[in-house]
């Protein structure tokens, strides 16, 4: 039969005393990082009982992180956690999707019982979530369990990294201008989700700025590709139609883009269209697709840094509503610039 091994054996085998040795096990007190190191490669060496996360991190061979999501079908998540595992390169983390969309338990109460998963930290993207629900987030998991949302909220109360939303609904709108479309129309996302809210708004406001700018039809979508077949069958009976059309992101565009084909209508010589993701889809569509690119590789790079800085402050901090943006571009392609434009534009002495 083994021997249970004590904080006496680690102190023997260490040759510093059991007070140190506890200190050192339960990150309380003050010990040098010699005697730390020291007693952490006594205690695995020895077998001794010791989770993970009792580890410290720079001591460890990995560091667990949760993605929290309510995972849906589709590309977007996809190109969400691909982001987020490149971003991972280089470093000690392992970071795992989880989706609270099957579970019994409120979202809540599944974020605060990763801390007692073996997870050392946690990504949260709900984005339907609002202030009421972070405060309560707040209040039942730890200041020393990291939390980062990368959804945005009107009146954020956790630190936040997500893309920059309005600038992404701007550069759309711009973009149009640039082309010499007159009259747009958007279909939206849904308002309770600030990224929406702030898409729209974007884009709305550089319209609303333009002397040449008409801001003529809008439709109320939900993302779903669903939601882009019915805005067309809406388009389709318009007297006025609007010569460009943003869609807040590509599920919408895909729906929209798909019925308005198989009716005859062509893109963008009828209407221009432009969405928002830059999914890989984009770029195998016929035609292909104008939209927002969002960089996931540098939002899983941003909110990493976020919560490694949250880890090397070791303290209890609370959470101050600090949001950083990622910077987002529009990668310009077929749906919104006629097929002869682009050529020209690479051979423009061609006849």
């Amino acid at each position: 039969m083994f021997e249970k091994v004590t904080l006496k054996h680690i102190a023997d085998d260490t040759g510093l005393s059991i007070s140190t040795v506890s200190r050192a096990l339960s990150q309380t007190g003050k010990i040098s990082k010699e005697n730390e190191i020291k007693v952490f490669e006594s205690a695995h060496r020895l077998n001794y009982p010791l989770s993970s996360t009792q580890t410290p991190l720079d001591l460890r061979s990995s560091i667990n992180i949760a993605l929290l999501t309510r995972h849906y079908t589709g590309e977007f998540y996809a190109s969400l956690f691909e982001g987020f595992d490149h971003s991972t390169i280089g470093t000690k983390v392992t970071m795992n999707l989880k989706s609270v969309s099957h579970s019994s338990k409120p979202a809540v109460q599944i974020i605060s019982d990763l801390k007692n998963s073996q997870y050392d930290a946690a990504v949260i993207f709900l984005p339907e979530f609002n202030e009421a629900d972070y405060l309560q987030l707040i209040e039942f998991v730890p200041e020393s369990f990291p939390l980062v949302s990368i959804a945005p909220i009107v009146n954020p109360v956790m630190d936040t990294v997500t893309f920059d939303n309005y600038r992404g609904g701007y550069l759309v709108a711009n973009h149009f201008e640039e082309r010499g479309y007159k009259n747009l129309g958007i279909i939206q996302g849904p308002m309770k989700q600030s990224e929406a809210m702030l898409r729209k708004n974007g884009f709305i406001d550089y319209t609303q700025s333009s002397d040449t700018l008409n801001l003529t039809w809008q439709f109320n979508g939900d993302y779903s590709f669903q939601k882009g077949k019915e805005a067309y069958e809406e388009f389709n009976q318009l007297k006025n139609k609007p010569d460009a059309l943003f869609c807040s992101n590509d599920g919408m565009t895909l729906g929209f883009m798909h019925s308005a084909i198989r009716d005859g209508v062509h893109i963008p010589e009828d209407v221009a269209v432009a969405g928002f993701d830059d999914l890989p889809t984009c770029e195998l569509y016929t035609p292909t697709i104008t939209s927002v690119h969002t960089p996931y590789s540098m939002l899983g790079k941003k909110t990493l840094e976020l919560i490694f800085n949250r880890f090397e402050e070791k303290t209890d901090r609370q959470h101050t509503g600090y949001t950083s943006l990622v910077p987002v571009s529009l990668s310009v392609r077929e749906s919104s610039t006629a097929l002869n434009n682009v050529f020209q534009k690479y051979y423009p002495n061609h006849k």
